[in-house]
């Protein structure tokens, strides 16, 4: 094994083609033997097709190319007649797929064979037949054919793009068949060779009205080709003889845009013409090439933007914006100070693309100015991308003093995730401000480092209990989630507790407890035993958020003795979360014990409300047990429901359902007999059909 991986190592290395694939097992037989058994039953779907076509596939596969021939010759001469319709088409879709120069007379001997079906196929195989000859074949029997016949072979054509058909197909742009006609244009404009463009361009005076504008997006994309080439003049002349009042308007646009992109310096003075008109499919068409334009028709158009109505400058500035190019500056400074509240709202939003550290103070104006710039102005101080810009905001932001936009600057700093803006936010975090301190611990949580946490912490005790609390503390978990051993994340805090914040225990414990760690469960065990009631009621609210499983024994004994019933619910509330956190790390031994905390809580519980809290999560202690522990359930009229959905949560495991199918399968058939949630339902079949 490891000689041939160093083997295809070497021949990737070396350019080498890869190895050849191995000869079909033919079973002893040889190919004409197994073709000729299978020939028979050709005709309808069957084992026969199947192993023909698996044979096909094989023998299409480089280092077959003999067998593949010998197999393309014994299917082109069953293509007669002598052979029912049905299996002839079978045998053409195969040649379709692996057929050669080998087949190309066979298939066409069949062009003109009565059935339609077979003809169909037929023109499909010679169509994807790579070899020269097909071409002639096809062409050869175009003057003879009508109708759809006719259009089939156009299309072929078209298909293979083979511009030696060209002389053949120009005939027919000028038929009396409309579609025919089409059809023809459709192939040349696949061409989109000189020779194609010169038959549209004679034919589009003699073909009939109808066949025009096929013509005329037939000559497009020869014009797009030549421009692709390299070859702008030549293009040129075409989209400018297609870009008259006469042609359909899709036309006459389509060729506006070729103009565009073909005139080169000129491009930007007409451009200039096209915003100042009153067409505004032109004008889109304008607009969305100003990418495009070179940086000679881009300094036309720049000079000369502001002369144009508001509507189409705020078009030019939305366009340079898109193309990035900080050459156009200027433009975007004078728009941002346009009396015009249109042309400047754009101008602010361009500079977000286009500007500098030197656009800052302007955008900052704006920022705080009470008006629908406001909002404009922060996504642009946003989007900045230069030097110097996070240096100015920071120093803007130390300096401000307004709340106001101290929050709106705080809002900018932490969407630009500024590095190094931590300092400056734990100053705006300890202000008198509510607003500016909540402001403050959303740019916290997004930009912090675990060495600040201890000025959080300090910062914390700033703010006033409740929803502001509750969002610093969840700042401060997930700055302290950056460190990758959970049991050290309270280290700071507990630091902090036993040197200096004693007195603001009953502040801090609750964020302890959101904290957890081993070091931590002492701390909060001691505030519940304490005489002081306000410790005593911050080690509950400690213990209720705690993080994990670790705190179950103690919210289960704290739910036991709770006098009332607020309080138990609050603790049962917290042991069922703790013991139905989905990890990855748990091990089953975890899994069990959380298990038999849960067991606990359902016999606690003297509301229906916790008891389908508790069923509708415990399908994420996925062990075996739990699915015997719910099946009772089940059979409760006021709890099935949420039984159901633990059955389903604990199938979705594969790990857990695979090894004990018989007991889920008979599990899940109650749950499809019982259920009324429709997706539930859906999932439950899924995963008793092995899904």
């Amino acid at each position: 094994m490891r000689r041939l991986t160093l083997l295809s190592l070497t021949l990737l290395c070396t350019g080498l083609t890869a190895l050849p694939a191995a000869p079909p097992d033919l079973k002893g037989k040889t190919l004409r033997q197994t073709f000729e058994e299978l020939l028979p039953n050709l005709a309808a779907k069957n084992d026969a097709q199947q192993q023909w076509q698996n044979l096909c596939f094989q023998l299409g596969a480089p280092g077959n190319e003999a067998l593949r021939a010998e197999a393309c010759q014994l299917m082109a001469g069953k293509l007669d007649a002598a052979t029912p319709s049905p299996a002839r088409v079978w045998l053409l879709r195969q040649l379709e797929r692996i057929g050669r120069e080998e087949c190309v007379a066979a298939v066409a001997a069949v062009l003109d064979d009565k059935d339609e079906p077979v003809r169909d196929a037929a023109v499909r195989c010679l169509a994807n037949n790579p070899a020269a000859t097909a071409t002639g074949k096809l062409t050869e029997r175009l003057p003879k054919a009508a109708g759809r016949t006719k259009v089939g072979l156009l299309n072929a054509l078209a298909h293979r793009g083979d511009a030696s058909a060209t002389a053949a197909v120009a005939k027919e742009l000028v038929s009396d068949d409309v579609a025919a006609g089409n059809a023809a244009a459709r192939a040349l404009g696949r061409f989109a060779t000189p020779e194609a463009a010169q038959v549209l361009a004679a034919a589009r005076t003699k073909a009939m009205a109808e066949v025009r504008p096929a013509i005329a997006d037939a000559w497009l994309q020869c014009a797009d080709r030549r421009l692709k080439e390299g070859k702008a003049a030549d293009a040129l002349a075409i989209y400018q003889a297609l870009h008259k009042p006469d042609e359909p308007r899709p036309i006459r646009l389509a060729a506006l845009q070729g103009v565009l992109r073909s005139v080169g310096d000129q491009a930007g003075a007409m451009t200039l013409d096209i915003l100042g008109g009153t067409d505004a499919d032109a004008r889109a068409i304008a607009v969305g090439q100003i990418e495009n334009l070179n940086a000679k028709a881009l300094q036309t158009l720049a000079a000369s933007s502001d002369k144009l109505p508001a509507a189409s400058q705020v078009l030019v500035l939305t366009a340079l914006a898109a193309r990035g190019d900080r050459s156009q500056l200027p433009v975007a400074l004078a728009a941002a100070k346009s009396a015009d509240a249109r042309i400047k709202q754009a101008g602010i939003q361009a500079l977000g693309r286009l500007g500098d550290a030197s656009v800052v103070e302007l955008l900052l104006e704006n920022l705080f100015a009470a008006s629908a710039l406001s909002g404009p102005a922060a996504d642009s101080l946003v989007q900045l991308a230069a030097d110097g810009v996070n240096d100015k905001l920071l120093a803007a932001l130390a300096a401000e003093k307004s709340p106001a936009r101290l929050s709106a600057l705080i809002g900018v700093v932490e969407r630009r995730k500024v590095a190094g803006a931590a300092p400056v936010l734990l100053q705006a975090a300890r202000g008198d401000d509510a607003g500016v301190r909540a402001s403050a611990f959303a740019g916290l949580k997004a930009l912090a480092e675990p060495k600040h946490v201890p000025e959080m912490v300090l910062a914390l005790l700033k703010t006033e209990k409740g929803k502001e609390r509750a969002d610093a503390e969840l700042a401060i978990v997930t700055v302290c989630a950056q460190i990758p051993e959970p049991a050290k994340r309270a280290d700071a805090l507990l630091a902090l507790l036993k040197d200096g914040a004693k007195g603001q225990r009953a502040d801090l414990l609750p964020l302890l407890g959101r904290l957890g760690g081993p070091a931590a469960l002492p701390v909060v065990q001691e505030a519940l035993a304490d005489s002081n009631p306000a410790l005593h009621e911050a080690g509950v609210a400690a213990l209720c958020n705690w993080p994990d499983a670790m705190a179950s024994e103690e919210l289960l004994k704290l739910a036991k003795n709770a006098k009332e019933p607020a309080r138990r619910q609050q603790a049962l509330r917290a042991a069922i979360r703790v013991n139905t956190i989905l990890s990855s790390d748990r091990t089953d031994a975890d899994k069990l014990a959380s298990l038999a905390a849960l067991k606990q809580a359902m016999e606690l519980a003297d509301r229906d409300d916790e008891r389908k809290l508790l069923l509708e999560n415990i399908g994420f202690v996925r062990v075996l047990d739990t699915l015997r522990y719910v099946l009772p359930y089940l059979d409760h009229k006021d709890l099935n429901q949420q039984a159901c959905k633990a059955v389903v949560e604990l199938a979705h495991s594969r790990p857990l359902r695979e090894p004990n199918k018989a007991e889920f399968d008979k599990a899940l058939d109650r749950v499809l007999a019982l259920c009324k949630d429709k997706t539930l339902l859906d999932r439950a079949r899924q995963y008793k059909l092995g899904q």
